[in-house]
């Protein structure tokens, strides 16, 4: 159960015809009574009108929500004027159908970019999507299944804290292994909860959930123009607001269903076979921290490095020495699965079971530059022959 393990919320997950393939391509989310929204967006300055229309409409409603119509298989993007007359429609549509306010439904689209929507078979498949909206845990799987675009398998997760003696859940579901970079990857992300949070606060405990995981992951160093992370909290589970104490368990549960998709999210990245864990310690500002973690986690020849389980540790120290942070080279540690791979400006000579590290799912690698105490932390994946497959073959 995910993004309908909270009380009051239903989904449904069927096949619009926007994908040639047969497989879900239209989701639908449902509360089923008024909920307080808030959302993080892509700062992509060509990102697609729905993106803005959800901007406007949150400001408009006062951080109000009561349903999330997202598609796979077509971005809705680089398509001129057209792309925000179809979103628009398609928002109205789901209006009319649920008798909910125009201004209260947000739309959100995944797929190859410069293509226009599927309108007319859209609405056909809403009406089936409505049709089969359910609380099952089956139907929040099909509501996952059918955001996928590149991605292998659907992402779900789930929370839960107590305020009061009331227990209230967290649950949520992403999409997104590709074009994936920090500040919002290429990535759809909903998460409901049946916790009564006003809005305000609401916004502050995403961008907070937001900021150590779904801004600090990169597949490839690109951000995409869809990215889109939206959070309902309609108060089933209790009218009562929740206390100075239960915000914080909310926030906290809330992190920890981001993270927990976040990382789904890399070890799922377009061909990957590693999930590679980025810490740098000892920098002389969090700026620095940041652009050094970033500079390893984009490298590609540090991403090859780590598919072929190789030991050229020189690929890290040039991404360091690369990034444009202050530090001195001589004061420089790293280290890779735990063993000291470069002090100063020499190699240090390895195990044998460093391979045996680098053969793991997990890889961590820990900078310290003895420059300060600011740190910063990225996750990223291997670069494989998958990724450019899929790359080379798939409609952009």
């Amino acid at each position: 159960m995910s993004i309908v393990a909270a009380r009051g919320f239903r989904a449904s997950g069927v096949w619009a015809a926007i994908k040639g393939s047969g497989k879900p391509d239209l989701a639908l989310v449902v509360s089923d009574r008024p909920a307080t929204a808030a959302g993080v967006f892509s700062p992509n300055r060509f990102r697609a009108s729905q993106v803005d229309a959800a901007i406007g409409k949150l400001k408009e409603s006062g951080g109000k929500a009561r349903a999330i119509l997202a598609v796979s298989g077509c971005a809705n993007a680089l398509v001129g004027r057209r792309g925000f007359r179809d979103q628009a429609r398609l928002s109205r549509t789901v209006s009319r159908m649920l008798k909910v306010p125009d201004d209260q439904v947000m739309f959100s689209a995944t797929g190859p970019i410069g293509m226009r929507l599927p309108v007319d078979r859209i609405e056909r498949g809403l009406v089936k999507a409505v049709r089969e909206l359910s609380a099952a845990p089956a139907a929040g799987l099909l509501a996952a299944r059918a955001i996928m675009t590149t991605d292998t398998r659907p992402k779900q997760a789930v929370a839960h804290f107590t305020d009061g003696g009331t227990r209230f859940v967290v649950g949520g579901m992403a999409k997104g292994v590709g074009m994936v970079s920090p500040r919002m990857a290429t990535i759809l992300v909903f998460i409901t909860s049946d916790a009564r949070v006003p809005a305000p606060a609401l916004g502050r405990a995403l961008r907070a959930a937001v900021k150590p995981s779904f801004n600090s992951i990169t597949v490839d160093g690109q951000a995409s123009t869809n990215d889109t992370a939206l959070v309902l909290a309609n108060g089933a589970a209790s009218s009562s607001p929740l206390s100075a104490k239960g915000q914080r368990a909310f926030g906290e549960a809330l992190a920890e269903v981001c993270m927990s998709l976040a990382l789904d999210l890399v070890r799922d990245g377009e061909g990957a076979k590693h999930l590679v864990d980025i810490g740098v310690t000892g920098a002389a500002t969090a700026a620095d921290a940041d652009r050094v973690a970033r500079s390893i986690a984009d490298s590609p020849l540090v991403k090859t490095m780590f598919y072929g389980r190789q030991t050229n540790w020189g690929r890290i120290a040039q991404a360091i020495g690369a990034s444009g942070a202050l530090f001195s080279p001589d004061r420089v540690r790293i280290r890779v699965g735990g063993q000291l791979v470069v002090r100063g400006t020499a190699t240090v000579p390895t195990r044998y079971t460093i391979l045996t590290r680098l053969a793991e799912p997990e890889i961590r690698v820990e900078v310290d530059l003895g420059a300060g105490r600011a740190s910063a932390r990225v996750f990223t994946c291997d670069l494989t022959e998958g990724y450019v497959r899929i790359n080379a073959g798939y409609l952009s």
